[in-house]
């Protein structure tokens, strides 16, 4: 499991975030629901939520929606009662819960190494994570979020909306060459940290279209 201490010093907030990746076996959805409800009401200031890691581009794209879900409820602009769920808008970058769901949602027909992130003000991540694996009877496995490779990085562009035209952008303010086909995998650092910039920039106009609207 991936661990992170944070502080957020204009919302005097401290919390940690940890990142896991399991194998389950003959599991529902509805327990992995009930599971989520119910670790969420023995430790009142945690977040857990399961989570489909298809466009999922690196761990930093998990840290800074959770810091967004954190700020969401800070300031009363949280579009979404739930907090694991406004998590899954944070990542999807998107205002509707279905469209979310669809995309960062876990299909267990599908799906038998599922993703999931615990969020709390406590000093409490490994206890919850035992609570999660020892109710799922789950394994760990070795964390492939931070895997960096062509057919990701498409699948993320797809799924975000995002231009070649605006990568070259974002790697010109770098001071990057613009990237071609003949030199995608020495670059491809760089295209993974343009295309990070770029799902920021949407979470921040989420964060700011949220606040217009009320």
């Amino acid at each position: 499991m991936i661990v992170k201490n944070f502080y957020i010093s204009d919302l005097d907030l401290k919390y940690l975030v940890g990142i896991n990746q399991i194998r389950i076996f003959d599991i529902t959805l509805d327990f992995i629901l009930n599971l989520t409800e119910k670790i969420q009401n023995e430790h009142k200031n945690s977040i857990l939520q399961f989570f489909s890691d298809k466009y999922i581009l690196n761990q930093d794209h998990i840290f800074t929606a959770c810091y967004y879900t954190q700020k969401a409820f800070a300031d009363k602009t949280n579009i979404s009662k739930r907090k694991n769920i406004e998590l899954l808008l944070y990542l999807a970058t998107k205002r509707q819960i279905k469209n979310a769901l669809e995309a960062f949602g876990i299909n267990l027909k599908l799906d038998k190494i599922i993703s999931y992130v615990i969020i709390s003000n406590e000093n409490n991540l490994n206890k919850i994570n035992e609570g999660v694996l020892e109710s799922l009877g789950a394994n760990e496995v070795e964390l492939t979020i931070n895997d960096q490779n062509l057919k990701k990085l498409n699948q993320i562009k797809s799924y975000f909306e995002i231009s070649d035209n605006q990568i070259n952008s974002v790697l010109n303010s770098y001071g990057v060459k613009e990237f071609n086909n003949e030199l995608i995998d020495s670059n491809l650092n760089n295209l993974f940290l343009a295309v990070y910039d770029l799902i920021c920039e949407k979470m921040a106009f989420l964060s700011l279209e949220k606040i217009k609207t009320d």
